[in-house]
Order: structure tokens, then C-alpha cells, then sequence
């Protein structure tokens, strides 16, 4: 703060004090100016100069107002987005502000803080629901807590606002306990870490959310059951997250592996959600800074009926990014049908769901994940580890196979009425053990039949950056496509159809209709595919630079292929 030495003597004409400090572009900084009204004559004035700049009164759009003393009162969505981007996140009660300090939580020390929050929040309950703010500061939580309908837990507002930065570093840090292996008896306990954020009431809770705050060693969840859940208006937003992961329930299996053995869970997620309507996952970012990851030398696995110990480094490490990145609206007991409708699957067709400008790095699975009606997969940056190698089957019980899916995607969307666009997609295959073999994945924006999938009725696929293929995998009937812009090379040789749209599943084929792929810039080859037939289907202005590219396209789909560059064209 710069504070100008206090100078209240009367004078006549105005005096000028004066005083220096460096501002840097994109910057708030705290200026105090302090002053009296002696006479009537009194008059003050704030001007800036700089070597650019000529002396005058600092402009009001360069001025901001001091943050309310219990913390921050706007909107943050509406102050990123603007007010009418996402008017439901005005039911948030953003202006009833419940500081952490008035409850005795101290983010400069490093006494647990839980109930300190748990005081704050039920507050906020009690108050009709507000905002649990903390200050800038390092907060510690000895095990998983729990939010409450109508509350919002917010963090300091980082100076650097944009997650996809890798200098995002917001200011105000939750830590969670750290996994300790112990590589003897029954191992370190799984209950003294593998912590959460959750909600009291995951069925119901409404009005929830986090925002600005980097959670160390804790996965964000609110999920209800996705059938008769109720939950609704849920924004995670300003979110850092790394060291995240579950022990795989499965592992141990003490018939042949050491009692301290564990595996990660493929299943764990960094932020997952399952909500009835209106999800907002916003300019977080996940996964870069890990460093809880750890070697077990010595790991047991079956090979058929022989069991295999690893005793190589690399060959069986706890990771805590072979998981899921963001998912939203994917999570069902007992599994999807085929092929999901509105009729069939209603929860993957939830409105109001968003996930954008978020960045994930993630070594495995899927980095976002979502199902709904009119969702919105928008900005992201998604990264992956190039030249990993996979010894172990995901399960953790066996050695990986040379047929082995590990899952490694970038984008696997569902619903109807969909946009996928601007994103940034990075996805590479694993090497299986020392073969040559490469997992069965590798795929960069999909939607397909099966685990959650959904047909497709409205999708628009605009203007991504992809490393591997943009894939409509044998989903049944196809209507309403639009895929433009794109710019799509092969680095993962998952597929050579680098657009692959096929209604045709193995066993019946479909239509495709109002089908239009245009204006992409493809490194290899595109595929439009419905043996029953369709119309409006349009292949056009497309480019390969390599000049090496087919199009194929089936002849009973009414294709009409025009204008493309360094392709040859062949019906199927």
C-alpha cells in the first residue's frame, strides 16, 4: 500500500504531496488517500503520472474499490462472464460473508482449521447460505469436510486470474494429510489420507460451490445418485488441484500381494459432480504439481496363474494422475445402457452444465468427462506424458496385456445439442511392459456407444487443437453434426480416420443425417459412414497439408464431397 505522509496544514492555493511506487500492468494495488475539509474551498485530488503517461486524474476505470472487511461480495461468475452469461449463479448468496477468521480459523499457522470451518459454515446455513471466505494463507484439515446447503466456500482472489497459466497460484491454499507409505505388515492406514470435499447432503444441496482456492491432497465431489438427486447450481471456479487419488479397494488381494501394497483407483476424479441441473467447472487447474507419487519395488502381479513380482523403478508407481480429471454427470450404479435417449438415460441430459478454460494434465483415463443437454465443453487445455509405459493392468492385480485399454482420452462427451470448442487437446497411448504394443486408446474428442454414451442428435465441433482423432464411434443413428475448424494431427496412430464419424455399429447399420464436416485442416483421413442411409451430408473445404489423405464416405449416405485439398476420394 502506498500511503502519502499526511500533510493537513490549510493552504492556499493547494498544495501537492507526492510519492512513488511500481505498478505493474494487470495489477491492483492499495492506495490510501486520507484528507479534511478545513473551508469551504477544500478540494483534493488523486492523479498519477509515469514515464508514459502525463500527470492527470487517474481515470475511474482504473480504480477499484476495497474489498467489504468479512471479504469479497460479487459474483466472481459474473464479474469473469459477465451478469448474463449464467444468471442461476445469482442464487448464490455471494454478499453474506462469513470470514474463517471470526471463527478462529488462522491461515498463518498450522492447527487444524476444520472446526473452525465447520462453525463458519453452519453459520452460513443457518443464515439462509452465504460464503465461507478465507483469506489469503495456508489452512490445514486433518480429514474430508463437508459443505451444507446454500454454502460456498471462496478464497482470496489471485492476482493472476487465468488457471490456464502456469503461474496460477492462488493465495490461499488448503492442505489435506499426505499419504506416508510404509513398505512392511499391513502398510500405512488408507483412512490417514485420500481425503475429500463434500457436501452434507449430495442429493439435495443446492447453491454450492469453491472458488479460488488450490486444494492439496483432497478430490472435490458432489454427486448425488443422478436419478432423483435434486441438486442443482453448482460452480467450482478459480480451482487448483493436485495429489489427488483413492486406493483401489481391490488391492491388496493378500492370496499373493504384500499386505502394504496399494494401487490407484482408476476411477478417482479431481473434481467430479452429479447434479439434476446447472454445473459451471471453471478455470481450475489440475494436476501440476505432483509429488506424492511413489515407487513400490518389489509389487506383485498374476500373469495368468503365475504371480510376477516387479522389481524394476517405473514399473509400478502410485500415481496420483492415473484417474479422471473433471467429470460431470457420468457416474451411474450399475452402469448405462446402450446408446443412452432422454427416455432411456435422463441423467445424461441434465441442462445448464459447463466446463470451460480449465486446465488437466492427467497420465490416464479421461481429462474431461460430461454428459448433457446443450453442455458445453469450451477453452480447456488438456496434457498428457508423452513415452509412458504401462506394466500393470489397471485393476492393479495383473501384468497388462498387449490388447490393454487404459483409457488414455482426451474429451469424452455425451447428450444431445452439444459444443465442443476451442479446446487445446494433448492425449498420448501407453507402451505395453517392454513390447511394442500400444494400449488400445488413444483418442482425442469421443462420443460412443457405450459406457455412457449417448446418440447423437446436435453436436457443433469447432475450432479444436487435437493431437489424435475426433471420433462418432459406431453410436447409432446420427443427426445434426457440425464439424469446423478443427485442426487435427496423428501423434498417438490411434486411428488413421482422424475425423471418424460411423453410425454403423458392428452389428447393424444406421443412418446418418445433416452431417457437415468443413474447413478442418486433417493430417491423415476422414470417414462419414451410415449404410442405411441419410441426406444433407456434406464433406467440403477440408485440407490435408501432407497431401496424403482419403475420404471415404458411404455411398446410401447422399455425401456430397466438394473442394477439398490433398485428399482422394473413395465411396464404401
Amino acid at each position: 500500500m502506498l500511503v502519502l505522509s499526511q500533510n493537513y496544514n490549510a493552504t492556499y492555493p493547494p498544495a501537492e504531496s507526492s510519492g512513488d511506487i511500481a505498478l505493474s500492468a494487470g495489477q491492483k494495488y492499495s492506495i490510501k488517500l486520507e484528507y479534511y475539509d478545513n473551508i469551504g474551498r477544500a478540494a483534493v485530488h488523486l492523479l498519477w503520472a509515469g514515464p508514459s503517461i502525463a500527470k492527470q486524474i487517474i481515470p475511474q476505470a482504473y480504480l477499484y474499490s476495497a474489498p467489504p472487511a468479512n471479504g469479497p461480495t460479487d459474483n466472481p461468475i459474473a464479474t469473469r462472464y459477465g451478469g448474463t452469461a449464467y444468471p442461476w449463479t445469482d442464487n448464490i448468496r455471494w454478499s453474506s460473508v462469513f470470514n474463517i477468521t471470526d471463527f478462529g480459523g488462522n491461515g498463518g499457522d498450522t492447527a487444524d482449521d476444520t472446526a473452525a470451518f465447520n462453525a463458519a459454515r453452519d453459520a452460513a446455513f443457518a443464515a439462509g447460505g452465504g460464503v465461507v471466505y478465507f483469506p489469503a494463507g495456508t489452512y490445514y484439515f486433518a480429514d474430508t469436510i463437508y459443505l451444507k446447503d446454500g454454502v460456498v466456500i471462496r478464497g482470496a482472489t489471485p492476482a493472476n486470474g487465468n488457471a490456464k497459466d502456469a503461474a496460477y497460484d492462488p493465495p490461499t491454499n488448503f492442505e489435506f494429510p499426505a499419504y506416508v507409505p510404509t513398505f512392511s505388515g499391513t502398510g500405512t492406514p488408507n483412512s490417514t489420507a485420500f481425503k475429500k470435499i463434500l457436501t452434507t447432503s449430495p442429493q439435495t444441496d443446492s447453491n454450492i460451490g469453491i472458488v479460488n482456492v488450490d486444494v492439496n491432497r483432497a478430490a472435490i465431489k458432489f454427486k448425488g445418485d443422478g436419478l432423483t438427486n435434486t441438486n442443482q447450481n453448482i460452480v467450482i471456479f478459480g480451482v487448483r488441484s493436485n495429489n489427488v487419488a483413492e486406493p483401489d479397494p481391490g488391492v491388496p488381494d493378500t492370496t499373493y500381494q504384500e499386505a502394504y501394497h496399494r494401487w490407484s483407483y482408476r476411477f478417482a476424479e479431481n473434481i467430479g459432480v452429479q447434479a439434476n441441473a446447472n454445473v459451471l467447472v471453471a478455470n481450475t487447474r489440475s494436476n501440476d504439481n505432483i509429488t506424492d507419487n511413489f515407487e513400490q519395488i518389489g509389487y506383485k502381479v498374476k500373469d495368468g496363474t503365475n504371480v510376477v513380482t516387479l522389481s524394476s523403478a517405473g514399473q509400478a508407481v502410485f500415481s496420483y494422475t492415473n484417474h479422471y480429471g473433471i467429470s460431470v454427470n457420468r457416474s451411474k450404479s450399475g452402469g448405462y445402457s446402450l446408446a443412452g435417449t432422454p427416455a432411456t438415460e435422463p441423467s445424461l441430459f441434465r441442462t445448464g452444465i459447463v466446463i470451460r478454460d480449465n486446465y488437466v494434465y492427467h497420465t490416464m483415463r479421461v481429462a474431461i468427462h460430461a454428459s448433457g443437454d446443450g453442455l458445453v465443453i469450451q477453452d480447456n487445455v488438456i496434457r498428457d506424458q508423452s513415452g509412458k509405459v504401462a506394466w500393470v493392468d489397471p485393476t492393479g492385480k495383473k501384468l497388462v496385456s498387449n490388447s490393454a485399454t487404459l483409457e488414455n482420452r482426451g474429451i469424452d462427451w455425451s447428450g444431445w445439442n452439444v459444443t465442443v470448442s476451442g479446446n487445446d487437446v494433448q492425449v498420448f497411448r501407453h507402451k505395453l511392459k517392454n513390447t511394442s504394443y500400444s494400449s488400445v486408446d488413444g483418442e482425442g474428442i469421443l462420443i460412443q456407444e457405450s459406457s455412457g454414451g449417448t446418440t447423437v442428435n446436435g453436436v457443433s465441433i469447432l475450432n479444436n487443437i487435437v493431437n489424435s482423432y475426433i471420433g462418432l464411434y459406431k453410436v447409432r443413428d446420427i443427426n445434426n453434426v457440425l464439424i469446423r475448424g478443427n485442426d487435427i494431427s496423428n501423434a498417438t496412430g490411434a486411428l488413421s480416420d482422424l475425423i471418424y464419424v460411423n453410425a454403423d455399429t458392428n452389428s447393424t447399420k444406421y443412418h446418418v443425417d445433416n452431417v457437415i464436416i468443413e474447413y478442418n485442416t486433417v493430417r491423415g483421413n476422414i470417414l462419414l459412414q451410415g449404410e442405411l442411409g441419410g441426406s444433407g451430408n456434406f464433406i467440403r473445404n477440408n485440407t490435408n497439408p501432407n497431401n496424403n489423405g482419403l475420404i471415404r464416405y458411404s455411398s446410401e449416405a447422399s455425401v456430397l464431397v466438394t473442394d477439398n485439398t490433398g485428399f482422394t476420394i473413395q465411396t464404401i
